[in-house]
């Protein structure tokens, strides 16, 4: 899914934007983030709050992350959390785009016909956060 975000994106990207695909998770996204101090990140996830194909977009401050249980599966928040206290340089703005699937255990080529219908929302709301990210910073 957000291969698709990503590709459409590439194709057409927002003024000022670097798009990247990566299949990083955790401690180990904060290296493709490197040199970065604005990011949109597009992904999947499963909250069972909303039916599959809801498009959320939110800053990353407003994602309630549990930490993981290791480094290994740590998430995104608690990444950013602890690179950021090591005093290590991380992104000072964050956005994400997250599309609600049904299940996030199989891997396989293709999309679900909600999450397929929902690949133009989650374009728009990319585009809208690299937006709001181009943004000053308020006062």
């Amino acid at each position: 899914m957000a291969l698709h975000v990503a590709r459409a994106l590439e194709a057409d990207p927002p003024p000022g934007a670097t798009v990247a695909v990566s299949n990083r998770a955790g401690l180990y996204l904060l290296d493709d983030m490197d040199g970065f101090d604005r990011v949109v990140v597009v992904d999947a996830v499963r909250t069972g709050a909303h039916p599959p194909g809801t498009v959320h977009a939110l800053p990353l401050e407003a994602l309630h992350a549990p930490a993981g249980p290791s480094p290994h599966s740590v998430g995104l928040p608690s990444a950013l959390a602890l690179a950021r206290a090591s005093g290590a340089p991380v992104p000072s703005r964050v956005e994400l785009v997250l599309i609600e699937v049904e299940e996030m255990e199989t891997i396989a080529d293709g999309l679900t016909p909600a999450v397929a219908a929902a690949v133009p929302r989650a374009i728009a709301a990319a585009r809208a956060a690299c937006g709001r990210l181009a943004a000053p910073d308020p006062a």
